[in-house]
C-alpha cells in the first residue's frame, strides 16, 4: 500500500524557511508596534535589514504577498505588499512601473523620493514610500520643477 502525503507542495515550503535569514531572529522584529512616524521607519528598515541578504527572498516575497497580511515579510511592509496585491490603474501621463526602491527608508529618502518624481512617480506613491506626507511629495516636485525652469534659462520669480 502506498501512502499520500495529505499536503504535497508543504515540504518544499518548509524548505525555504528553515534557509531563511529571519529563522534565528526574535519575530518581534517583523512585526513593529509604532503606528507612524520615525520610530515606525526606524522599526521597518531594522526588520527589512535582516530581509536584504536573505537566500530566499524571492521565494519569502511571493508567499508574503499571497498570504501575510500584516508586519514585515519578503521584505516588504504591509503597504507595499496591498499595493502589490491590488494595483491602481496607471494614469495618464505616469509612466507604468515606476516604482521608489524599498531602501527608501531613513536619511536618504529626500533624494531617492526627488530620483523617482524625476521619474515619473506620482507624489502620493513617493509619499507612502518614502514614509513622509503628500504634502511634502509635491514640495519635492515643485523644487524639480523649479530646478528646471533654472537649468533652461527660464526666470523663476517675479522680480525685475
Amino acid at each position: 500500500m502506498t501512502s499520500v502525503n495529505p499536503s504535497p507542495g508543504r515540504v518544499d515550503e518548509l524548505d525555504w524557511r528553515t534557509r531563511a535569514a529571519c529563522r534565528d531572529v526574535d519575530p518581534e522584529l517583523f512585526f513593529p508596534t509604532a503606528t507612524a512616524g520615525a520610530a515606525l521607519i526606524e522599526a521597518e528598515s531594522a526588520a527589512v535589514a535582516v530581509c536584504t541578504g536573505c537566500p530566499v527572498i524571492a521565494e519569502c516575497r511571493r508567499w508574503a504577498v499571497a498570504e501575510q497580511p500584516h508586519g514585515i515579510a519578503g521584505g516588504l511592509t504591509e503597504a507595499q505588499r496591498t499595493a502589490l496585491r491590488h494595483p491602481r490603474p496607471a494614469r495618464r501621463g505616469r509612466p507604468v512601473g515606476v516604482r521608489v526602491p524599498v531602501s527608501v527608508r531613513g536619511a536618504r529618502h529626500r533624494e531617492t523620493g526627488r530620483a523617482a518624481l524625476a521619474a515619473g512617480a506620482e507624489p502620493g506613491l513617493v509619499a507612502a514610500q518614502c514614509g513622509v506626507t503628500r504634502r511634502t511629495a509635491e514640495r519635492w516636485a515643485a523644487e524639480l520643477r523649479r530646478d528646471h525652469r533654472v537649468a533652461v534659462g527660464v526666470r523663476v520669480g517675479g522680480g525685475r
